[in-house]
């Protein structure tokens, strides 16, 4: 099972890519453009502010947004993907910057509002969060011009230990010891990463390779990198 995560940046020319290089049989996409017919993909969307949408998709099955109310109105989206053999949950991330200066705080509790609509009200047990999260563990070091963190402050690293005392694991770092760059500011040049992935134990175990990919057709489609995650069935 192949499981992508990707910013596309409103950039509807990324879609050909996406299908014919990414290929993947379930994808969490952040900043989508509307997909046309030609593609027999099934798509929930969700209008996080203005035009800036958050997406799943399925090849195979048809996807269904779970009723779990988004009561922070940050912009999450949901869905279940079930099959004979499988029952993955899923949730697509994308940091609302609408919520500048809170965002740890407002993001976490979203999350951990979702994580418990799952397992309370579907018995969920293989879940998986993914997306553009606009956060990165660094930001407390203030390694750039901006400063994130007050000094002596550890949010960002909070925010991350809190996904994982819900019971998931930090999938990027299962294969990868080192943050890798998913984001390429256009004034900057520190290697942000601001896209993550995080599973539970069960699809942890079964996760068999990740990367961040990046060539020259994604230079020149969007400013994130795509995440590329293979599990066993």
């Amino acid at each position: 099972m192949r499981i992508v995560s990707w910013n596309m940046r409103k950039n509807k020319t990324a879609w050909d890519y996406f299908f014919n290089s990414l290929n993947p049989d379930i994808a969490l996409l952040q900043e989508t453009s509307p997909l046309n017919d030609n593609h027999q993909f099934n798509v929930i969307t969700k209008n996080v502010k203005k035009n800036l949408n958050n997406s799943i998709l399925f090849k195979k099955n048809e996807p269904q947004e779970l009723p779990i109310e988004d009561t922070q109105k940050m912009g999450l989206i949901s869905s279940r993907y079930q099959t004979e053999n499988e029952d993955l949950f899923l949730l697509s991330v994308y940091g609302n910057l609408s919520f500048v200066g809170t965002l740890d705080f407002v993001l976490l509790e979203t999350i951990e509002h979702f994580v418990k609509e799952m397992r309370q009200n579907f018995n969920a047990k293989d879940i998986l969060i993914s997306g553009d999260f606009n956060m990165d563990r660094r930001m407390d070091e203030n390694p750039t011009k901006s400063k994130f963190s007050k000094k002596g402050e550890t949010r960002h690293n909070d925010f991350f230990d809190g996904v994982l005392d819900l019971g998931f694991h930090d999938c990027l770092r299962k294969y990868h010891s080192l943050p890798i760059r998913t984001y390429r500011h256009n004034r900057g040049i520190y290697p942000w990463e601001l896209d993550h992935m995080f599973v539970t134990s069960g699809l942890y175990e079964r996760l068999k390779s990740i990367d961040v990919f990046v060539d020259d057709n994604i230079l020149t489609l969007s400013d994130h990198n795509p995440i590329v995650a293979n599990f066993l069935d």
